[in-house]
């Protein structure tokens, strides 16, 4: 009974051997089907961890905006405004482009006219102190206000109080005209103008509304000898100093950077069409080493080039005065 039973068994499992004899299955263990080799992978060094890092070296060019504003073009795609060739400081602020900008800061402009507001409160107090010398100093402090206002009119970027800077540069420009002399009626009109201004800089606009010159007419706003007294007050006992010795120079970048936009920018605008003797080609001479000068001291900050604003410095001083040799009154 035992060895028919096993044959039974045997002969039960025959046809499923049989089937999977058929089949091709092997009784031993199963060859690994054959696959197509993967593709090799390809390796290059031209990826970085952190390009921004590893991969861009040196300065950036001044001429970036050429190539990108010519494929623009030739897309049909509008390109946008230069893009800078610096930055200031620790704010990482544009810091040239091709109108005003290329000059001075939207950040210099806001400063200097804040700071020219405190100054401006402090000369207009009491008719007589604006009698004596206050008048003075609010016409050098309105001159240079109004030339500010008339720069953020037309600058090329977004600087505060743009919208009503036209107005504002008006106003400011014909007060400045009329501290020459220290009256009552021009305290009570500085009194006037300095309300006006502490309004525009808390946010108010004093100005809106208001008809402006479609440009400004330079030689009434802007008087060459007030700018010239705040161009000595500088230069002397700031300036100068900051850059005739590398250690002070190094301690007062933002400051020699705020200075050196302003003196390019009062350079430009002393030889502006209509200025005094801006028709004489000597005089737009020193009038634009004065500005380029000074644009030289503002890159050689952005660079922290001792040396390069050294130099500039060398063109300023050579500058002003072969100028007030000729032209000094």
């Amino acid at each position: 009974m035992r060895w028919g039973v096993g044959l039974a068994t045997v002969a039960a499992f025959l046809p499923a051997w049989w089937a999977l004899a058929q089949t091709g299955v092997s009784k031993g263990p199963a060859k690994p089907a054959k696959r197509a080799q993967p593709p090799a992978v390809l390796r290059s060094d031209a990826f970085f961890a952190d390009a921004f890092k590893e991969a861009l070296v040196g300065p950036r060019p001044e001429n970036l905006a050429a190539g990108s504003a010519s494929s623009a073009a030739g897309s049909g795609v509008a390109s946008g405004s230069t893009p800078a060739t610096g930055s200031l400081p620790g704010s990482g602020e544009p810091a040239a482009g091709r109108g005003w900008s290329q000059w001075i800061s939207a950040s210099t402009i806001e400063d200097t006219i804040k700071q020219l507001k405190q100054q401006i409160d402090r000369q207009i107090t009491t008719p007589s102190d604006f009698a004596g010398k206050g008048h003075k100093l609010a016409r050098r402090d309105f001159t240079l206000l109004a030339v500010l206002l008339a720069v953020a009119a037309e600058y090329d970027g977004e600087v505060r109080w743009k919208k009503d800077a036209a107005a504002a540069r008006d106003a400011f420009g014909r007060s400045a005209a009329n501290f020459k002399v220290g009256t009552t009626q021009a305290f009570n009109e500085a009194r006037s103008r300095k309300d006006e201004l502490a309004e525009l800089i808390g946010g108010s606009s004093p100005f809106a509304g208001k008809e402006a010159e479609a440009s400004p007419n330079w030689a009434q706003l802007a008087g060459r000898g007030p700018l010239m007294q705040f161009l000595e007050q500088v230069w002397e006992p700031r300036l100068k100093p900051a850059l005739a010795d590398k250690s002070k120079f190094t301690a007062n970048l933002e400051q020699v950077l705020h200075d050196a936009e302003l003196f390019a920018m009062i350079g430009e605008v002393l030889a502006k069409d209509g200025m005094p003797d801006a028709d004489a080609s000597e005089y737009r001479e020193f009038s634009h080493r004065l500005r380029d000068g000074a644009k030289q001291i503002r890159d050689a900050v952005l660079q922290k080039n001792y040396e390069q604003a050294s130099a500039a410095s060398a063109v300023i001083t050579r500058a002003c005065a072969e100028c007030h040799e000729n032209y000094r009154s």
